[in-house]
């Protein structure tokens, strides 16, 4: 399992990511989408 909490991320002045807490599961499958340009996070 993989536990990410309180998540923050900018670029100078631009805050990307606000405070993202989440859990991914050992074997299941989790998928990540957006806009294409927009800030995916792997694990």
């Amino acid at each position: 399992m993989i536990e990410v909490k309180d998540l923050h991320k900018s670029f100078g002045d631009a805050h990307i990511l606000k405070g993202i807490s989440t859990t991914f599961d050992k074997g299941k499958t989790n998928l990540i989408i957006g806009q294409s340009g927009s800030v995916k996070l792997f694990f």
